[in-house]
């Protein structure tokens, strides 16, 4: 006599608790598979790209035991009740031909009950069962790691993920595991897993803009500018060249810094970026420059930083302002009404004559009538300006302005560089201060904003304006780091991630790991990839603390396709 064949569903028995016999359970050798082809003009047959597979469905041919007409409907009511379901969700199947394995579905179909005879009350159908994962879990099979590397043999002949859980037996500074196709987990913060023993870089490049295009970079007009320009207002176009971002010329080769304002505001165009990320400690290096031509022209440009909602908490600048050639360089942090300026000058100034040249400007139109004629005029006036041929340590300057933050201490640097972008100084400008009341220093840099602007001379009041020639300014280069746990030459301690007691669990069942129970994902390694292993094929795993320094295990659960 065979064995009787039964399915448990849910912790029903379909024998003892359903009234069930099951005549048969019909499976699909495999998950159901679509083939992806592509046709391919002009070429015989088509293209094959591989096979998609899907759900695995199970028939399960069953006979209901009912004593009477009514105990058979009541009995097929209980089975419907079981059955249907309204949610997502997919409930546990053994079967007993399979015990050692779980699968999870849902019922997908029920065919309509049919009397096995005249005289009996008992009735066949088929039940079908759908598996949205196809593959059959088993229980969780758990060993011990004696050795280090471990070679592990799963059973099962489907892919399965191993859990590894670490019980250090004193503080530990970093834990890794590693498999032979070099797939590695690994928490720490002192060491390159992909390097062996090379420092990790905790300064990484997270944005490097070579200036050379727009795209990157959004349009800033009033409607949709969120923190404050220094006495301006944007105004005007950018444009950008193979090597720089800079205002744009209007029809006349002229720069367009927008309409003039004729008062003592700033004016120009503003473009606006962010970054991947936000950023607490960073290094933000920029290269500009902001040429010299006619003394009396009043021009600068500024680089603002901006926190998460886009408010400023720092300033970078180039400013030429005043009837000289004198430029200043500004290193602020905060915000336009409460800030500290780390470095605010014009360096050394090279005192030259100053003149009084006399200009005649336009001052517009007026009709006159000579004759009986009536005609248009235009009208002059003789003003007097002054001129000052002054320079200072930043007149024409090209070259870097880097602003670095680290906890609350800040560093800034100032290098003039040639036309070749090689040094011209034998050595920068460096200055360093600690916000030692911690004022300044919560803000976390998000993005960044470009500013390149003029100030109105009496040449533009004129009518028509008197022609000079603008401050040539541009942005040429950015370039932004984020400092992790003090930098790259932090002399601060490895971070210890576990202490004795402790246990980390790396499941790559969920891709997470875990520390005592809960998330742990703090020191985790972005290059990190969790392992997987295949039933009947055996895998060799190298692992970190060492048996000395902490206990080991793994288990997983075996599947079957």
């Amino acid at each position: 006599m065979s064995e009787e064949i039964t399915f448990n569903y849910c912790g029903f028995n379909s024998r003892d608790d359903l009234f069930l016999i099951t005549n048969e359970i019909n499976r699909n050798v495999t998950a159901e598979i679509s083939e992806n082809v592509q046709a391919i003009p002009g070429m015989v047959g088509q293209l094959f790209q591989g096979n998609s597979y899907g759900q695995k469905i199970v028939d399960l041919e069953v006979t209901i035991q009912a004593d009477s007409e009514r105990d058979r409907v009541q009995k097929l009511h209980a089975l419907s009740t079981l059955i249907m379901q309204t949610g997502d969700d997919e409930y546990p199947m053994v079967f007993s031909d399979e015990s050692d394995y779980t699968y999870y579905g849902h019922f997908s179909g029920v065919s309509k009950p049919e009397r096995i005879s005249e005289t009996s009350h008992w009735a066949r159908f088929t039940l079908t069962f759908s598996c949205s994962d196809p593959k059959g879990y088993g229980e969780y099979e758990t060993t011990d790691m004696l050795s280090n590397p471990t070679t592990i043999s799963p059973n099962g002949t489907a892919e399965c993920y191993p859990i590894f859980t670490c019980l250090p037996k004193k503080d530990v500074t970093k834990i890794a595991l590693t498999d032979e196709d070099g797939n590695y987990v690994y928490l720490g913060a002192d060491v390159d897993p992909d390097t062996g023993d090379s420092p990790i870089n905790k300064e990484p490049l997270v944005l490097h803009d070579p200036c050379n295009t727009l795209a990157t970079w959004t349009e800033i007009t009033n409607s949709n500018l969120t923190f404050t320009i220094e006495n301006g207002i944007p105004s005007g176009q950018m444009r950008s060249t193979a090597n720089a971002i800079k205002v744009a010329l209007d029809s006349n080769g002229v720069s367009n810094f927008g309409p003039a304002t004729n008062n003592s505001k700033w004016h120009g165009p503003v473009r606006q970026q962010w970054l991947p990320n936000a950023y607490g400690d960073f290094r933000l290096l920029v290269r500009m420059y902001n040429y010299q031509y006619y003394p009396r022209a009043r021009g600068k440009c500024e680089v603002y930083l901006l926190d998460e909602d886009g408010a400023r908490f720092g300033k970078i600048m180039l400013k030429d302002v005043g009837n000289s050639e004198e430029v200043a360089v500004q290193f602020q942090i905060g915000t336009s009404s409460k800030f500290k300026e780390i470095y605010a000058g014009k360096g050394k100034v090279y005192k030259r004559k100053k003149s009084t040249k006399t200009v005649k400007l336009g001052a517009g139109t007026k009709k006159v009538t000579s004759k009986g004629k009536t005609k248009t005029v235009q009208q002059w006036k003789t003003v007097k300006l002054d001129e000052d041929a002054s320079t200072s340590t930043f007149t024409d300057f090209y070259g870097y302005l880097r602003l670095q933050k680290i906890g609350n201490k800040y560093q800034v640097y100032i290098l003039k560089l040639d036309s070749n972008s090689n040094p011209l100084w034998d050595k920068p400008i460096i200055v360093n201060w600690t916000d030692t009341k911690n004022q300044f220093s919560n803000k976390k840099l998000a993005g960044i904003a470009f500013y390149t602007a003029k100030m109105d001379i009496p040449e533009d009041a004129a009518n028509p304006k008197k022609a000079y020639k603008h401050n040539n300014i541009a942005l040429t280069d950015v370039k932004i780091w984020n400092i992790i746990d003090g930098g790259n030459n932090s002399t601060k301690a490895p971070t210890v991630i576990a202490h004795k007691g402790d246990e980390i669990k790396i499941n790559a069942e969920d891709r997470t790991v875990y520390k005592n129970g809960a998330p742990f994902m703090e020191n985790f390694y972005i290059g990190s990839n969790f392992p997987t292993m295949q039933g009947g094929i055996q895998k060799t795993f190298a692992f970190e603390p060492d048996l000395g320094e902490a206990d080991w295990y793994y288990e997983y659960r075996p599947t079957n396709n």
